[in-house]
């Protein structure tokens, strides 16, 4: 599936055109520069952007790998505006009609409604270390079947396409993000349903402006044709991130992609400890390869046998090694809490992964990997961030397993001075101040960084002080109008396991 043959950074001044039109909606507010702002530095932003809960649709097929997915999920409800979780196609996974169109690997329509209900015994544990968790009621009501009959199903409207039309259609402000873990026949068929009912109204136009401006698709694989077949065709101007190779980073072949040194975090003695042993009956159902636990309808997927052998597809892999959370991205990629802003904009990165703009919204892109010298790494773009990923998600864990606040780690809090975003000119010094702090009480260690495959400047910025809370630099005296240098903050604190709070910076470089 892993492409090669990335955008060359030589390219991305031709793409800021393309991903200005993308993104104008979302661009943050800038505000003038500071008094005390050095010369050349012409605006700023605040440094700690409000956090908006973004608002999501989960579409899946019922493979493993979703069921672990929606576990990851359900312990950061809380930082999402859940709009549906919807029972779909593709083409792995089918219901069958009961007459004409057998089953194919099919896993039933009850696992989604047995997940909350383990949700619903963890509740209390995780409002005691945030706000915000959805209730089970609520997520309960959530859940309706869409079309599940058939590869590419889009036959009739069904209640999980006419939630996913109603979502579209209504005047909840923002995007609408809506996931694809299976095939996206289910939102194909909302989206028939809409142009069935408006087109040749005098309503038309608004109603396609009004969705295509909304809907937010995020793409995993190609699990159906109607992406092809029927929404590009007839909804050319939805966004659509399109994620066909990253995310076998966090599937079955991380072992071929996930840099060695961050591989402790999917290997089986982290994953007894942190998830499998010990931590409520939600993690109780976490599947991993070879544990011994079937799929109930998918006689297919062999990769829980205890033995390895090829057929099983599980040689290499040890029992309770991390097996795949393929379609994790998705709402990774939303997850602004943790100050990496790749939600503002997929050609950002984070730990959804990183993509290029194109033009009907952003495909996958590659990052250079210091660990293999792989210059143009389709899969780094997700794997830099795995050991951070794993290690929330153990703090989370813990979350649901302790009554006590005191009885788990919770991520610290970063901020910088004098901004987030930052407007200067060629040859300005820029001072960054980081901020951190600890709900915990834990030490925190800060370390800056430049991600050069977000920037679109072609060069390197020295960073004096890269390990200390301040850092200075130099806005490049080459750097053209327009182009950018993101800089990011880490902030980690000492408690088990580490965690980290990120803050980026994007230097807009202005004329002279």
């Amino acid at each position: 599936m892993h492409t090669h043959g990335p955008s060359p950074r030589r390219r991305r001044q031709l793409s800021i055109a393309i991903l200005v039109a993308l993104t104008a909606a979302v661009l943050p507010t800038v505000a003038r520069a500071a008094p005390d702002s050095p010369a050349g530095v012409l605006a700023t932003s605040a440094g700690q952007q409000p956090h908006h809960k973004p608002r999501v649709i989960l579409t899946t097929d019922g493979e493993v790998d979703d069921m672990d997915s929606f576990v990851r999920y359900l312990y950061y409800a809380n930082e999402f505006d859940t709009a549906g979780i919807v029972l779909t196609s593709s083409r792995f996974h089918w219901a069958g009609n009961g007459n004409t169109v057998a089953p194919y690997r099919w896993t039933g329509d009850q696992w989604v409604n047995d997940y909350i209900d383990r949700y619903a015994k963890i509740y209390p544990n995780l409002r005691k270390h945030a706000d915000g968790f959805p209730t089970p009621a609520r997520l309960r009501s959530l859940y309706k079947i869409g079309n599940i009959e058939n590869v590419s199903d889009t036959a009739k409207p069904t209640a999980g396409s006419e939630l996913i039309k109603k979502a579209i259609l209504d005047n909840t402000p923002g995007p609408l993000y809506v996931q694809a873990w299976g095939g996206l026949n289910t939102v194909a068929r909302a989206l028939m349903s809409i142009q069935e009912q408006y087109q040749g109204t005098k309503k038309w136009s608004t109603i396609q402006s009004k969705v295509s401006n909304k809907l937010v698709l995020y793409n995993i694989l190609e699990q159906d044709a109607t992406l092809k077949d029927y929404i590009k065709p007839n909804w050319p101007d939805v966004k659509v991130i399109d994620n066909q190779s990253q995310f076998w980073s966090f599937a079955y072949l991380w072992k071929r992609t996930v840099p060695e040194p961050f591989q402790y975090t999917l290997r089986a003695s982290y994953m007894e400890n942190n998830f499998l042993n010990g931590h409520g009956p939600l993690l109780e159902q976490y599947r991993t390869y070879r544990d011994g636990n079937p799929t109930p309808g998918d006689d297919e997927n062999n990769r829980w046998r205890p033995e390895s052998s090829s057929a099983n597809q599980n040689v290499g892999y040890d029992v309770h090694d991390f097996i795949s959370e393929g379609d994790s991205p998705a709402f990774l990629h939303l997850l602004d809490f943790n100050g990496l802003r790749s939600s503002e904009d997929p050609a950002f990165g984070g730990w959804g992964g990183r993509f290029t703009p194109n033009a009907s919204g952003w495909t996958d892109t590659s990052d250079a990997n210091p660990y293999t010298g792989n210059a143009a790494d389709r899969s780094y773009p997700q794997t830099r961030w795995v050991e951070d990923i794993q290690n929330d998600f153990a703090a989370r864990a813990d979350w649901g397993s302790t009554s006590s606040y005191a009885g788990a780690n919770h991520s610290p809090t970063a901020s910088v001075k004098p901004g987030t975003d930052i407007t200067a000119k060629p040859g300005t010094r820029i001072t960054l101040r980081g901020s951190g702090k600890d709900p915990d009480g834990d030490r925190v260690s800060y370390k800056w960084w430049q991600y050069t495959d977000a920037d679109t400047y072609p060069g390197e910025v020295v960073l004096n002080g890269a390990d200390q809370q301040s850092v200075t630099f130099t806005v490049p005296a080459d750097a053209a109008p327009g182009s950018t240098v993101h800089i990011i903050l880490e902030v980690k604190d000492d408690g088990t396991p580490a965690l980290k709070h990120y803050q980026r910076v994007v230097v807009t470089v202005s004329k002279r």
